[in-house]
């Protein structure tokens, strides 16, 4: 067996995030129309087109510390409320974002093939992990309603808020591999060339690069393979690792 132990990302490896993101901030959208009486005005299918560029927009100056992450959520709904000339305010932004939390982990879908790989990992007795950056709540949200705990014990998910160290930092990857008790070669997937792959190859893991957001390499770093769906991963495991899926 060539990897006992394997880890993954969570979003837009396990499930898509951007279709999740989409149908939440629809929902959220349809929500507060409906609460102010402009459902008639607007729909939220143009709202969030104008809302997923205001999220591109002003992602830099959220990444590089600029302004914080409350302005980052409150930049990116009041410009798009500008645009349509909505009457919403800081308030209603806050109010927006809580009911997008609350409720994005209902319109995650696993991936196709997820849980046939899951199992037949889990029945070859190979070490499972997952490694993720995000909240706490949010993203233990999302591996409950993906069922992922009947497969990975809470001791094995590491999010970056609860351990204080995010990817690409090899810290997080050295921390999963302590805890799993891993001495082998360990493998990891997931679908941010400069997390994931730069992060977990810099770490002394093997990567797959799941590549759902049709991303362009942006360094020398050689993974395992460049994969564009989750069975393809699979097969390759399974290859590897002398499995029958």
């Amino acid at each position: 067996m060539r990897w006992e132990t394997i880890c993954f990302d969570l979003d837009n490896t396990l499930f898509s995030h951007e279709d999740a993101f989409e149908k939440a901030i629809r929902f959220c959208f349809d929500c507060i129309l409906k609460e102010k009486n402009l459902i008639e005005k607007i729909n939220s299918t143009d709202l969030f087109s104008i809302f997923k560029k205001n999220c591109d927009l002003y992602w830099d100056d959220y990444e590089k510390g600029d302004i914080t992450p409350k302005e980052y959520r409150r930049k990116r709904f009041l410009m798009t409320a500008e645009q349509f000339d909505l009457p919403f305010n800081a308030h209603d932004a806050d109010k927006f974002h809580d009911q997008y939390y609350n409720v994005v982990d209902d319109f995650s879908e696993p991936y196709p093939y997820l849980y046939s790989l899951m199992s037949t990992l889990a029945e070859a007795s190979v070490k499972m992990g997952i490694i993720t950056n995000g909240t706490v709540d949010t993203q233990y949200n999302k591996i409950k309603k993906l069922s992922l705990n009947d497969w990975i014990s809470d001791d094995f998910v590491f999010i970056s808020e609860e351990v204080n160290v995010a990817k690409p930092n090899r810290a997080i990857f050295d921390l999963a591999k302590s805890k799993l008790g891993s001495k082998e070669k360990c493998l990891f997937i997931g679908d941010s060339w400069e997390h994931d792959v730069v992060g977990s190859i810099e770490a002394g893991w093997d990567s797959i690069f799941l590549n759902t957001r049709k991303e362009e390499p942006s360094s020398k770093h050689q993974p395992i393979e460049i994969c564009s769906t989750l069975q393809e991963v699979a097969e390759i495991i399974y290859k590897e690792n002398n499995l029958k899926g």
